[in-house]
């Protein structure tokens, strides 16, 4: 009985201590990035798939987060989401979710939210390619990586067209580019705090099939504007500031060199296009070859780089 007792007050005393962790809302709200793709940029969700978090209790959102982070709770999109978070991280999360209106506290909710990110394309909304008459091209298997890509969708999309400006375009991307990411980002090579968790548990199989799968879909046009600036230095780059033209590696097309490693960029999203380059040029980002794309970056002007992905979000 004195047994049972003291386990009743060490559970107890656990419990009192992960409550005593003061959420911060400010803190929270920068923390709530990851969050937006699918509960919204204030926790009023773009997608039905997903709940609303404004508004509600903060000690509910601690738990369940918790929760997913233990495995008390499953699920195959937050358990990677949640795996890296600290009871501080946690708690200002809950902090600033809370803090905000409910929908139906606000009538203009949808439209008042101007941050919020598009909502996500849902499977049967897309042309999805499950198989290809040049599979024996990939490594991996087309089928098999559609199954797959489940968790990729709500960031990415289903067919790998991403509606999320913060995030990457998969579709017709290099099957061994974006699995050399993968990999990248499980050995740590490439660091982001949310594919961390999310590539955790893959295979080098996993990577080749998902790679493959997104490699046969057809990207949609991007919709950056047009920039002189920007197209004079993708195609001569700008000899005073020792910078290459992209069209080098990246092609006339921003099709990308598939056999040498290189990406395409054309129609890809210009927020994410910039966030690249810049986080090259700061050594944040730094999984390039040959440390190509560092040395070309950091002689870029923030100016240079706004110029650099309008035009390469134009490309079709």
């Amino acid at each position: 009985m004195k047994k049972i007792i003291f386990s009743l007050l060490l559970t107890v005393g656990a419990v009192s201590t992960a409550s005593a962790v003061e959420g911060d809302a400010e803190a929270g709200k920068v923390k709530a990035g990851v969050c937006g793709a699918c509960h919204g940029a204030t926790g009023i969700n773009p997608n039905p798939t997903y709940p609303d978090l404004a508004g509600q209790h903060e000690a509910y959102i601690v738990k369940q987060l918790a929760d997913f982070k233990s495995g008390a709770r499953t699920d195959v999109m937050m358990a990677p989401m949640a795996t890296n978070l600290s009871d501080q991280d946690m708690a200002d999360l809950g902090a600033f979710f809370a803090s905000q209106k409910r929908a139906s506290e606000r009538a203009d909710a949808p439209a008042a939210d101007n941050n919020a990110p598009a909502a996500v394309a849902a499977p049967g909304n897309v042309e999805v390619v499950t198989s290809t008459a040049a599979k024996a091209i990939y490594a991996g298997d087309v089928k098999s990586g559609q199954e797959k890509s489940a968790m990729c969708v709500a960031c990415h999309g289903a067919d790998g067209n991403s509606l999320v400006a913060m995030y990457p375009k998969l579709a017709g991307q290099s099957a061994s580019y974006l699995a050399k990411q993968l990999a990248d980002f499980k050995s740590g090579a490439r660091k982001d705090p949310v594919m961390v968790g999310m590539v955790a548990g893959l295979s080098e199989k996993d990577m080749q099939d998902l790679g493959a799968f997104y490699a046969v879909q057809t990207p949609t046009e991007g919709v950056g504007e047009a920039s002189e600036i920007g197209q004079k230095l993708y195609f001569g780059g700008d000899a005073k500031k020792g910078v290459t033209a992209c069209v080098a590696c990246h092609g006339v097309k921003g099709k990308g060199m598939a056999h040498a490693g290189f990406p395409g960029i054309a129609g890809q999203n210009a927020d994410y296009l910039k966030k690249q380059i810049a986080s090259f040029r700061d050594g944040s980002r730094g999984n390039d070859r040959n440390d190509m794309m560092r040395n070309i970056a950091i002689k870029l002007s923030d100016s240079d780089i706004d110029e650099l992905v309008n035009y390469m979000s134009s490309l079709k």
